[in-house]
């Protein structure tokens, strides 16, 4: 298993990794109107489906690091 994060510039946080079970997944977390952590996405082969495609997408949306996205496009894990 694998598992990036990174701080957005909006101070919210985007973890992605691949994980045996799970797949790809793509989760951003931000601040609810409490102050507490919220999940804002949560992305994954196996929970919801999403193909390589969409996850190469997502990780260029929020600018992760092109070597991860070449694994991505290869269908390797991260």
């Amino acid at each position: 298993m694998s598992r990036y994060t990174k701080e957005l510039e909006n101070g919210n946080t985007v973890a992605f990794g691949f994980d045996s079970a799970l797949g790809y997944f793509i989760d951003e977390f931000g601040p609810d109107k409490d102050g507490e952590d919220a999940l804002v996405l949560s992305e994954s082969s196996l929970l919801t489906g999403m193909g390589n495609g969409k996850m190469v997408e997502l990780m260029k949306k929020y600018e992760l690091p092109e070597a991860h996205i070449e694994r991505v496009v290869m269908d390797l894990p991260i």
